[in-house]
């Protein structure tokens, strides 16, 4: 009926979850700043934002 996950397997799920939500996060970034330099539209870039996020 319900499957039991010990604390250790859900942590390493969980972590390899957000190393694949950070990928794609830094991919999508990435993408838009080509975006826009392609399109030569400049960008703000908010530097006290990308701090709170750093790992």
């Amino acid at each position: 009926m319900f499957k039991y996950t010990s604390l250790k397997e859900q942590l390493i799920e969980e972590r390899s979850k957000n190393a694949a939500l950070k990928t794609q996060t830094d991919k999508n970034a990435s993408d838009i700043d080509y975006i826009a330099m392609m399109s030569d539209i400049e960008l703000d870039m908010d530097e006290t934002e990308d701090e709170e996020y750093e790992w």
